[in-house]
Order: structure tokens, then sequence, then C-alpha cells
């Protein structure tokens, strides 16, 4: 009985954790750095979570645009094994939910077993909308009228210890674009990673020293 209540125990801990993680994403504090970099310079693999889209009609499918994008971006920084949102969700089959009871308190302590990953990456668009302004420009033989677009977009990144959830690195950026919304968010998540790739820079260069 006891072990059993230890167990629920750390489950509920766990959740509450990354849970509170995922809701910092929104806007409560801390809102971007390297809060462990010990944690961080020694992560090996890492799990993209699926992503969470925007409010509103166009940002409702953004969130799986910008899982794999940000896949994309980490595995370019050439320092971590990254993975997607498909390990997460075949965990969750294994341990018998499905991908939308993603923080469900009895699936955590079976989830972080299952990994086996150093950190979670939990990723959201913020923001994900368009604007339009009509333009005018006077000629000689008249008038030229026409309407000009512009997407913007704001993503959040947060890496978690997938034991405990604890805040490891956080990142928000903005991004916009006169072509769409898939280089607004490549330029948001630019943003976002700023910090995480001036330390990925900074290790590798260590670990060729030492």
């Amino acid at each position: 009985m006891m072990a059993g209540l230890g167990t629920r125990c750390c489950r509920g801990a766990w959740f509450a954790a990354v849970g509170l993680a995922f809701m910092c994403i929104a806007g409560c504090g801390p809102t971007g750095g390297i809060y462990d970099p010990e944690t961080l310079a020694e992560a090996k693999s890492l799990v993209v979570l699926p992503g969470v889209g925007a409010p509103g009609f166009d940002g409702a499918n953004a969130g799986r645009m910008q899982s794999g994008l940000v896949i994309t971006s980490l595995a370019n920084l050439d320092y971590f094994k990254v993975e997607g949102p498909g390990r997460m969700r075949k965990a969750l089959a294994a341990a018998g939910g499905a991908a939308e009871n993603l923080f469900s308190p009895k699936l955590q302590a079976d989830l972080a077993k299952k990994l086996k990953t150093a950190l979670l990456v939990l990723t959201e668009v913020l923001d994900y909308r368009f604007t339009k302004e009509t333009k005018t420009q006077d000629w000689y033989f008249g008038t030229s009228t026409w309407t000009e677009t512009t997407y913007w977009v704001t993503t959040a990144l947060r890496f978690v210890r997938s034991e405990d959830g604890k805040l490891v690195f956080a990142g928000t950026g903005e991004g916009q674009s006169k072509v769409g919304y898939g280089p607004a968010v490549l330029i948001a998540n630019e943003n976002a990673m700023k910090e995480l790739k001036q330390f990925v820079i900074q290790q590798k260069q260590r670990r060729k020293q030492g």
C-alpha cells in the first residue's frame, strides 16, 4: 500500500512540475534563458512533444508544423539526438493512454521510464495571425492600389528534465514575413533559440579544447 502511495505521489509531483513548465510557455516567469547549464551540457537526447497551436482559426493546426520545424532546427545544431512526437505517442500507447492525454497524471511515471531521454521539449505557438494593409502608389498616368499581407508569429520553447519536470531552458521568439506563415515561424524559432545556439557553440568549442 505504501509503495503504491509513493508511486502516486511521484506521478503527481512530476505532473505538477511539467504542467507548470508547460503553462509558463503562455507567459508566466521565467521568461527565457538557460536555467540548468550543467544538465543541458550533459544531455545527449531530446524528445519533442506534440506542439500546441495558437488560438484562432488559422492557429489551430500550427502546433503540428511547429513540432516539425523545431525538430529540424534542433537536429541542425548537431549536438543532441532528437526524436519527435511519434516516439511520445508510442510511449503513451504502451502506457495505456492516448496522445490527447499527454499530461494525464496516471501516465507520467511510466512515460519518464519508457522514453529514457534526458530532456523533453515543450513547444507552443502563442500568436499566429495575419494583417492586411491597403497601399497606393501615384504614377504619372494614374494610381495603383494593392493589398499587402504580413504574417505574425510568436513561438515558445521549454526544455524540462524528464524525471522531475525541472525547467532547463526557456526561449520565446517573434517573427514576421510577407511571404507566409512558414517563414515567420522559422524566424520566430530562430529568435527563440538564440541563447541555446550560443550555448551549443560554446560547448562544442570546450569539447575541442578538452
